[in-house]
């Protein structure tokens, strides 16, 4: 009898193993199409969803995704009354974070500012963070910016840490200096 229930088992294994075969499944590539966009003409803001190429290639570097991606002019073009505004504020959403831009009529970038949570740290950051707590593991992380036209004025890293039952928040600012200043608090 003993036998018996083993075979089985063994035959149920086997016959489920053979049932999950993987299927790879080709690219599906979403593009939009401006005049598919509806304004709103009471409001002077549009709202994109970022596709990605690969996973982080947004929040890498977005006000350079921004430009080589996002021709404000073509957009400009599509627009019926545009004559309507002196300003637009253009916002580029992924699961992430976004990235809100102020554009001109001329198609001058006014200012930007950016609001990201849960990104991979840059190299230089996640050292710092290491080297100075130890023993401690990452929650959660948020990344903001801001600044005019298209530069970084201002940048800060907010990251959640943890050690057991302890739990500290630690901001670092990449742009302060060379070296990367840590406020705790």
């Amino acid at each position: 009898m003993k036998r018996v229930i083993l075979f089985l088992f063994v035959l149920c294994g086997i016959a489920t193993m053979k049932a999950q075969e993987v299927i790879q499944l080709d690219e599906a590539r979403i593009n939009f199409a401006l005049d598919e966009i509806t304004i709103d003409s009471d409001l002077n803001s549009v709202k994109f969803i970022v596709n990605e190429e690969y996973t982080g290639e947004f929040h890498k570097n977005p006000i350079r995704f921004m430009k080589e991606k996002f021709n404000f002019m073509a957009f400009l073009d599509a627009v019926q009354n545009k004559d309507d505004f002196d300003e637009y504020l253009v916002t580029f959403n992924t699961r992430k974070g976004y990235l809100e831009a102020h554009y001109t009529n001329e198609g001058k970038i006014v200012s930007t500012y950016q609001n990201f949570k849960d990104i991979l740290l840059p190299p230089a950051v996640r050292n710092q963070l290491y080297s100075n707590n130890k023993e401690w593991t990452m929650i959660s992380n948020k990344y903001v910016a801001s600044g005019r036209s298209d530069r970084l004025d201002r940048e800060v890293y907010k990251i959640r840490l943890e050690n057991g039952n302890k739990k500290k928040t630690v901001k670092i600012v990449p742009s302060s200096t060379t070296l990367i200043g840590l406020v705790n608090n």
